[in-house]
């Protein structure tokens, strides 16, 4: 579904992605592993356009989707997920869903919403509370729901892991498969090896803004690509 070709991010003369390749076939979560500081969530924000590409080649379902703003890419299909969930913690829960289809009209939004409830019956019961008085997992949750008011084909995933309790992570991983069960993409940027273990069948290693190995990740995980990764080679 998703191919990058030679995607290079650069902030002045720092250069934070260099020449990146990554293919995403559809219908399968696909998963980035690396350290703080490997240039994952740039990797994200540059696929979705909220940061300048030096250079880079992007097609979505075999169309050329480069020179689409980020607007244009909601609408061909792809939504973000951000690190730390960035909701409105004043807003009430349904009020940060309905930003995930901002632009559609209100016939729509509301068969999005309506559709996001049946998905996770409790936003409906609390759908009235304020986002910031939701538990980690919680808000995760929402976030994930937000992106699905788009109705995107493909969701870029930023961490969705960080900051929760192990259970939370468990209640999460199961959201993402079920999701993925019904035949989203998506592309999941990860520090938690085990979460991208039981969710992904292809990983990518991100090591200073390069990928350094892909393939199976049970492959992946049975030689030192992750480790060396993380912590640098032995010795």
């Amino acid at each position: 579904m998703l191919t990058i070709h030679h995607l290079t991010i650069a902030f002045g003369p720092t250069t934070a992605v260099r020449d990146l390749t990554l293919h995403a076939r559809t219908g399968t979560i696909t998963g980035i592993l690396g350290a703080n500081g490997a240039g994952k969530t740039t990797t994200l924000l540059g696929i979705h356009h909220r940061v300048p590409r030096h250079t880079g080649h992007i097609t979505l379902d075999g169309h050329d989707v480069t020179q689409h703003d980020t607007t244009a890419l909601v609408r061909a299909g792809i939504a973000l997920c951000p690190e730390n969930r960035r909701l409105f913690p004043n807003m009430t829960i349904e009020d940060n869903l309905l930003l995930g289809a901002y632009g559609q009209g209100r016939a729509t939004r509301r068969a999005r919403l309506e559709r996001a409830y049946e998905r996770f019956p409790w936003l409906r019961e609390r759908r009235n509370e304020a986002a910031g008085r939701l538990s980690g997992g919680q808000q995760q949750t929402v976030a994930i729901a937000r992106a699905l008011m788009s109705e995107p084909r493909l969701i870029l995933l930023d961490e969705p892991s960080s900051g929760l309790s192990p259970v939370a992570v468990d209640e999460i991983g199961q959201v993402l498969h079920d999701i993925a069960a019904d035949g989203t993409t998506m592309l999941l940027v990860e520090q938690n090896v085990r979460l991208v273990e039981k969710l992904c069948t292809t990983a990518y290693i991100l090591a200073h803004g390069q990928i350094t190995a892909h393939g199976p990740v049970t492959q992946l995980l049975s030689t030192d690509t992750v480790s060396n990764a993380y912590l640098g080679p032995a010795g």
